[in-house]
């Protein structure tokens, strides 16, 4: 028995004078699902917003502590593709004191290259005074995000897009998301069936409409040239 306690509180010596930091991201399921990954789209945010701030659920081994930690992510290159400073930055988190959970901030840029391209960034924690990085399991994480305007499939055919915002373009669609903030229109497809969720009625998208032409004359009347899209063609919508 000596020895037992002997070695439990070797153990709890070690967990409170090596403190270590993991990654607890889990999902809502009854087995709480590990995750290891998260994927971010700028296309429903405005274009004025050219960075963001993703945050990743962290957990301490160890007991809490009267003071603040902090603590900061550190890139794996092995399967990154962005480039640190340049398409993102870290900043550094904190557990408060008497807490043994924080968030680890990331902060993604939205660069040119994403309107083409998604970026990957593979990270761990940093080693640092407060911490080193915890269960091998929980190590790593992966970030992936891009900017890129994608048709979307629903905007040709019988119940489409086209009938309220006529053609496709890409600088068309981009102007619909700054307006709206939506990025996705999944439509009714009969006045005779309920709505499903998140769904749109016809009312709801000439609503819509309404909105985006409204939003074009005060964009063309405050501007030299009118909206034009990439293919030269001056952006319209039906009557």
């Amino acid at each position: 028995m000596a020895i037992l306690f002997s070695s439990c509180e070797k153990e709890v010596d070690t967990y409170t004078n090596d403190p270590r930091l993991y990654f607890f991201e889990r999902g809502t399921d009854l087995l709480q699902t590990r995750i290891t990954s998260k994927s971010f789209s700028f296309v429903p945010l405005a274009s004025s917003i050219v960075t963001d701030t993703i945050k990743i659920k962290v957990k301490t081994m160890g007991l809490a502590t009267a003071t603040d930690r902090v603590f900061r992510g550190a890139t794996i290159k092995q399967g990154t593709t962005a480039v640190e400073g340049t398409d993102y930055a870290f900043i550094d988190g904190k557990i408060k004191a008497g807490q043994v959970e924080g968030l680890l901030p990331v902060v993604l840029y939205r660069t040119a290259k994403i309107k083409s391209a998604s970026l990957t960034l593979n990270l761990t924690i940093a080693d640092s005074q407060d911490f080193k990085v915890g269960v091998v399991e929980d190590q790593a994480f992966t970030l992936n995000w891009s900017d890129d305007i994608v048709k979307p499939a629903n905007w040709d055919g019988l119940i489409s897009l086209t009938f309220y915002f006529g053609t496709y373009s890409k600088t068309k669609f981009r102007f619909i998301i700054d307006v709206t903030g939506i990025a996705d229109f999944p439509l009714q497809q009969s006045g005779r069936v309920p709505l499903n969720p998140g769904e749109y009625s016809n009312s709801m998208m000439n609503d819509i409409k309404l909105r985006v032409k409204d939003a074009l004359a005060a964009y063309n009347s405050s501007h030299a040239t009118p909206l034009t899209d990439e293919n030269g063609v001056l952006v319209t919508f039906p009557n």
